[in-house]
C-alpha cells in the first residue's frame, strides 16, 4: 500500500490474526484494507496514499504494547488505527499519553476512551454503556425478563461491561441474579454455566467472544435451560451465530446497520467492493470499511501534510455534516449520540 512518497499518511493497526478471537481482528483489517485500496487506487488523499500496517497482537496486552512501541517509536506513524479490544487499548494508555498518537476508531465501547481521557482519540462507535441499556430494554421490557444473570469475560473488557450492565439494570430497580466468568481466549465456561443455572436467572447477558459464547449457548441447551441471551457488538455477530445450529433466542447490539440490508450510495458501494472479492457482508468487515471511509473523509478535509490536530477536529464533523453518513447511521437533526442496531437469532 506505500508509495514512498514523504507525504503518504503512515497508519499502525494491532487487532487479532492468530488465535481464538482471530476472526474479528481479520474481518476489521479487510474492511479497511478494501477501502484503502480503492482510495489510493483513485489519487489517495490529495495525491497523498494510506499505508495500512497490520499487526497481530492475538487479543493479548502485551502483544499489543509491543506493536504499539514499533508503531510510534520504529515506523512512526501519524496515528494509531482500529485497535481491536478494551484489555489491548488499556494496555497502551500510558504511551498514548506520553506520546500523544492519536488512537483513531478502536473497535470497543470501553468508558476509559470516552470519559476525559489524557490522550487524543477519536471513537466512531457507541458506547458499551449504550448497548448495555439496549439490551437491559430488550430483555426487561421487551421479553418481560427480572432475573437476568451475566457471562462476564474476566479481564478489563468484561469488568467494563459488567459495570455496564449493572449500571443499565439498576435504571430498572434490578440488579444481576448472578454472575458466572471465564478466562479471555478460552472457552471454559462450564463453571460460569453451573453457577448462572443454580439461580433463578431466565435470561443472560453475555459478555465476550464469538468462541465461548457459542460454547455457553451449546451447553446451556444441552442442559434444557431456556435462557433468553444477549450480547455486545465486539461478539462478531455472523461468527457467533454461523456456530449454533439449535434456535436460541438471541439478541446482539450492534454499533453499525445491517451490511445485508441497509440502504443509500455507501452501503451500495461497500457490497459492491467485498462482494468483487468474493469475501461474506458482516458487521465487523462493514465497521473497517466505515471507519477507514470516516476517517478519509476526514483526512480530505485537511490539507497535506497531514496534520493530526486538524483530521481530529474534522473527525468531530464529518459525521453530522456528511449526508451520506447521517443518512447511514439514521441521525437526525441535533443528535449527539450515535444509535444502537440489533441483530437476532430465532
Amino acid at each position: 500500500m506505500a508509495s514512498g512518497s514523504q507525504l503518504d499518511i503512515k497508519l499502525g493497526m494491532s487487532v487479532a490474526l492468530t488465535g481464538p478471537a482471530s476472526e474479528i481482528g481479520k474481518q476489521l483489517a479487510l474492511g479497511s484494507k478494501i477501502y484503502f485500496e480503492q482510495l489510493n487506487k483513485q489519487g489517495g488523499i490529495h495525491g497523498a496514499l494510506i499505508e495500512l500496517d497490520v499487526r497481530d497482537d492475538g487479543y493479548e496486552p502485551n502483544h499489543t504494547v509491543n506493536n504499539t512501541r514499533y508503531f510510534i517509536y520504529d515506523k512512526k506513524v501519524h496515528a494509531l488505527f482500529g485497535y481491536m479490544g478494551t484489555p489491548t487499548t488499556s494496555a497502551i494508555k500510558s504511551m498514548l499519553e506520553h506520546a500523544q498518537t492519536p488512537l483513531l476508531m478502536p473497535y470497543t465501547g470501553a468508558a476509559f476512551l470516552r470519559e476525559n481521557p489524557q490522550f487524543k482519540v477519536f471513537n466512531l462507535r457507541a458506547s458499551y454503556l449504550d448497548e448495555a441499556k439496549e439490551q437491559v430494554s430488550y430483555l426487561v421490557d421487551e421479553l418481560g425478563h427480572s432475573k437476568i444473570a451475566l457471562l462476564i469475560q474476566a479481564d478489563e473488557f468484561g469488568i467494563t461491561l459488567q459495570k455496564s450492565l449493572t449500571a443499565a439494570l439498576k435504571m430498572k430497580g434490578l440488579k444481576p441474579q448472578a454472575i458466572g466468568r471465564f478466562r479471555r481466549n478460552t472457552n471454559e465456561v462450564e463453571k460460569a454455566l453451573k453457577l448462572i443455572s443454580k439461580s433463578e436467572a431466565t435470561a443472560v447477558a453475555m459478555v465476550g467472544t464469538y468462541e465461548p459464547l457459542a460454547q455457553f449457548i451449546r451447553l446451556s441447551q444441552k442442559a434444557d435451560k431456556q435462557f433468553a441471551f444477549t450480547s455486545v457488538s465486539f461478539v462478531s455477530s455472523e461468527d457467533l451465530l454461523s456456530k449454533l445450529t439449535n434456535p436460541s433466542q438471541l439478541m446482539i447490539t450492534e454499533v453499525v446497520p445491517s451490511p445485508k440490508f441497509c440502504e443509500g450510495k455507501i452501503c451500495e458501494q461497500f457490497r459492491a467492493a467485498v462482494t468483487s472479492q468474493s469475501q461474506p457482508l458482516t458487521h465487523a468487515i462493514f465497521e473497517g470499511y466505515l471507519n477507514a471511509l470516516v476517517f478519509s473523509r476526514a483526512a480530505k478535509m485537511c490539507p497535506l501534510p497531514y496534520n493530526n490536530t486538524c483530521v481530529l477536529k474534522s473527525l468531530n464533523n464529518v459525521i453530522t455534516q456528511d449526508p451520506e453518513l447521517r443518512h447511514l447511521f439514521k441521525i437526525k437533526p441535533k443528535q449527539k449520540k450515535l444509535p444502537i442496531f440489533r441483530s437476532y437469532h430465532s
